[in-house]
């Protein structure tokens, strides 16, 4: 069964980056009326232009861009040329006017590499791709989406390298190779995943989940598309809505739950119709004709089946309109109606002719086996820093270590050297001290000698105590004899 797809087109201007930056048209409007500097007006118009075109009024916006392009070009305003003839093919695809919107995304390019900015001109590259995706022309598509990735992954962007890789992946997913779809698919949502990029991880969420439904693993592809359900609605992304709610549809048709998947195909096909996409719009109906036929009505799925076919038609996006035919003939057959299903078996092979023909699959597989390389070189590059990282690594620890081990050794020499200086101090404080003790010993002993002749002298001068007491009686009484 046919699948909603969503691809993810990046026109970056810094005028319209942001939504809060955008004013209301009637604001604009008023600014516009007033005596403003011609640079000013020039913004107030791009600006407004923006507001007209994301109001369903393509017309009205290219006429406002087109004042702004030609006063810029007359003021010498350079720096917008860029951003205002982004947004003119921007809205000339929204037309499916491809021709058109070539031709501005040329002028565009012209602009970007006149100021040498690389980031504009990888966008530009991106959004060709998308155009030349629009076109179901698929060489031309990888062509522009390997230029742009190129271009990203020598800036580093990674958010715009994710991108270019998610597109580059439903293009192979449309041809039908469904294992490089998955590989390439996994590793751009791991790295919108990793930046929080949340818009971006509804559109790859719901590329995963159609992958993982073709190849019939349903809980993978439901458990996606429900989370790119519950992340649109959270940050209020309407376009995420309509494709998760489309998408969750399908996976119901495949279980067999009809009304369920009716349901839902209904209310993306209210959403699709309230933000003018009228190329989902012709998804939607081929969808919705599958639950008609499963149903046993067959009036209401060839009626959704030839609005899907003119609306493709009207929006050239020849894939849809391959497929609605393709549908038709077949229904057309099932009812004996041999010669309108004639008519659209012709139509469909025609249209599928010209989306695969031997010159473009040739061209495809060269640049899939491009691409290929360009990976595995940017793998191996990877690898070869990662490990010349990680020698330097080894290597700083390694000198880190000799440092350390230095560090140590001085320490320990320092150490060594401070305490034979302290021993040799105290074996010279030592010998010091000993001498010292030896004088003051010596001097003790001298005067220790000569307190003790002093003695001796003293002892030998003095009488004896008994010889004093007979001297004293004497003195008291002379007739005593001595």
């Amino acid at each position: 069964m046919k699948k909603i797809y969503s691809i993810v087109c990046f026109t970056f201007c810094l005028l319209f980056a942001s939504a809060q930056q955008s004013k209301k048209a009637n604001s604009l409007q008023k600014v516009l009326a007033g005596n403003i500097h011609d640079t000013v007006r020039v913004k107030t118009m791009a600006k407004l232009g923006y507001e007209l075109k994301i109001g369903n009024e393509p017309e009205k916006a290219i006429e406002l861009f087109e004042k702004a392009y030609s006063l810029a070009e007359k003021i010498g305003f350079k720096s917008i040329y860029w951003g205002i003839q982004n947004q003119i093919a921007s809205t000339y695809g929204d037309m499916s006017q491809y021709t058109k919107a070539v031709e501005h995304h040329n002028k565009a390019l012209k602009a970007a590499i006149e100021s040498n900015n690389k980031d504009k001109i990888a966008s530009t590259y991106n959004n060709f791709g998308v155009v030349y995706y629009s076109l179901a022309d698929y060489p031309k598509t990888i062509e522009y989406f390997q230029k742009a990735l190129k271009i990203q992954e020598g800036l580093g962007n990674e958010r715009m390298i994710a991108a270019s890789i998610g597109n580059i992946a439903l293009v192979y997913g449309h041809l039908h190779d469904d294992s490089l779809s998955l590989v390439y698919q996994l590793k751009s949502f791991a790295m919108h995943e990793k930046m929080n990029n949340r818009e971006d991880m509804v559109r790859s969420l719901s590329n995963l989940g159609s992958l993982y439904e073709r190849k019939k693993q349903f809980e993978k592809a439901m458990s996606c598309h429900q989370k790119a359900f519950a992340i649109a609605t959270e940050i209020n992304d309407k376009d995420g809505l309509k494709i998760s709610i489309g998408n969750i549809g399908t996976i119901y048709f495949e279980m067999g739950k009809i009304n369920e998947a009716l349901d839902m195909f209904l209310k993306s096909k209210k959403l699709i119709e309230e933000t003018g996409d009228k190329k989902n719009l012709a998804s939607i109906y081929t969808l919705m004709a599958a639950v008609y036929k499963a149903q046993g009505n067959k009036k209401e799925a060839i009626s959704c089946l030839e609005k899907a076919y003119e609306i493709a038609k009207e929006t050239g996006v020849i894939y849809e309109q391959k497929s609605a035919a393709q549908d038709l003939y077949v229904i057309y057959k099932e009812n004996n109606d041999h010669k309108t299903a004639l008519f659209y078996h012709e139509t469909a092979r025609n249209l599928n002719d010209s989306i695969y023909n031997s010159a473009k699959n040739e061209s495809l597989n060269s640049l899939k086996t491009q691409f290929a390389l360009d990976r595995l070189e940017n793998d191996l590059k990877a690898k070869a820093d990662a490990e010349l990282i990680k020698q330097e690594e080894e290597k700083a620890k390694q000198r880190t270590i000799i440092y350390v081990a230095l560090g140590v050794l001085v320490l320990v020499l320092l150490f060594s050297y401070a305490l034979l200086q302290r021993f040799r101090l105290t074996k010279k404080q030592n010998k010091i001290i000993e001498h010292q003790k030896g004088i003051v010993e010596q001097k003790n002993k001298e005067i220790t000698d000569s307190i003790h002749y002093a003695k001796r002298i003293q002892l030998a001068l003095l009488p004896s105590e008994k010889y004093v007491e007979r001297a004293l009686d004497k003195l008291k009484d002379p007739s005593k004899k001595s």
